[in-house]
């Protein structure tokens, strides 16, 4: 995102908060099954987590529960 945003030169806040904007729309649209998988395992493993009353989560019974 940084190498996009910075591309040319930016001369003002504006440009540079529509870049960043731009540029988080393009990761967004071409990603969303990325994001749409890492927001449901970050979900998975808080479900876990609570389910232990924040122990300890052994690695491999995570990765089993994920799959």
């Amino acid at each position: 995102m940084k190498s996009e945003v910075y591309k040319e030169k930016v001369n003002t806040r504006d440009e540079l908060v529509a870049r960043i904007m731009n540029s988080a729309a393009v990761i967004k649209q071409e990603h969303q099954d990325d994001l749409s998988r890492a927001t449901r395992t970050v979900a998975k493993r808080v479900e876990k987590c609570i389910e232990v009353d924040g122990g300890i989560l052994k690695h491999s019974n995570l990765l089993r529960s994920f799959t």
